[in-house]
């Protein structure tokens, strides 16, 4: 299942590179899981895919940027399970 979102649904973290935001505020179900995110600039329009690395303990969801290039090396996205 791919969902698509946009940057201004996430807050961003410049310094761990990370966009996070809560699984409520994004619409999304319980037992709602994504396998791949098209998140999509609001600012460029440009779409980066995120891949379903790991879910956590507390059912918090981890993505990493599927190509990796300079711009979206190290780019990670976590959904809270809220």
């Amino acid at each position: 299942m791919t969902s698509n979102f946009s940057t201004d649904q996430f807050f961003y973290n410049a310094r761990t590179r990370v966009f996070d935001a809560e699984a409520s505020e994004l619409g999304l179900k319980p037992g709602v899981l994504p396998a791949i995110i098209d998140l999509e600039s609001a600012l460029t329009g440009t779409v980066v895919t995120f891949r379903l690395e790991y879910i956590e303990e507390d059912g918090s969801m981890r993505f990493l940027a599927d190509a990796i290039s300079p711009a979206t090396q190290d780019l990670s996205l976590v959904i809270i399970n809220d």
